[in-house]
């Protein structure tokens, strides 16, 4: 395990990762999905519906409070599943303030009824599909509290997507555990090619390996090929 506050919790290819540090040596009390799209951008706020203790591995982020639990994987670059049981969740804009200029627009997707945040600053769509308990702000301009919320008294499932415009509705077509062990897999070829030699006595290795797997990012924008981040923290360039 590692701290999330120290090392953010991302995937080899993704453009975002889930961490509380939201801009140069900030530190946010709320774990946010925070986007390197055109610079760093904080873009959800996720709190859970009771204080909860989180832990961090390279597979899988978890909180567990209030005697339930919510696991969050990726499974692909662009795309996250979260599902909890016993604990709620809020899914929030990280910014209240929508401009010309800037913030987060809240709307429904007519297609499948999916929400969809987009953000003016990263020029993505943030897609969420799964049942929401509640929703606030959406189609609101201006000043708004715009949020989806997940149910504490029963279990729930999700998906989270970044992508540019639009694609076809998500299908849940894999299971929330085979994500999770595909991502545990696919984590453990690329240690295991570059620290073969790793055992018990040498802890930092895999979690050095980590880092640099997370840190990578795909081919967008000026970049023709996968690059390495010096952090998708606050040092978010190669």
């Amino acid at each position: 395990m590692f701290d999330i506050r120290d090392i953010p919790f991302s995937y080899r290819g993704s453009w975002f990762d889930v961490s509380p540090v939201v801009a140069e040596k900030t530190v946010a009390d709320d774990l946010h999905l925070v986007s390197h799209q055109t610079g760093m951008h904080a873009v959800l706020r996720l709190t859970p519906s009771a204080p909860a203790t989180v832990t961090a591995t390279p597979t899988v982020l978890a909180w567990q409070g209030g005697g339930g639990r919510i696991e969050l994987v990726y499974q692909t670059p662009d795309t996250i599943r979260l599902r909890g049981n016993g604990l709620g969740l809020r899914i929030a804009a990280a910014s209240g303030t929508l401009t010309p200029f800037g913030g987060l627009y809240l709307y429904r997707d007519p297609v499948d009824g999916a929400h969809v945040f987009t953000s003016y600053e990263t020029g993505r769509r943030y897609r969420v599909t799964g049942p929401a308990a509640g929703a606030a702000g959406v189609e609101a301009l201006g000043d708004a509290d715009r949020h989806l919320t997940l149910p504490a008294d029963e279990p729930w499932e999700i998906a989270v997507e970044e992508f540019a415009t639009a694609r076809r509705p998500y299908r849940f077509d894999a299971g929330f555990d085979e994500a999770r062990r595909a991502a545990e897999q696919t984590f453990r070829r690329f240690v295991d090619a570059v620290a073969p030699w790793r055992s018990a006595r040498t802890p930092a290795a895999e979690l050095a390996a980590y880092v640099l797997w997370s840190a990578t990012v795909d081919p967008a924008g000026f970049f023709a090929r996968p690059a390495v981040l010096m952090s998708k923290h606050w040092m978010d360039k190669v």
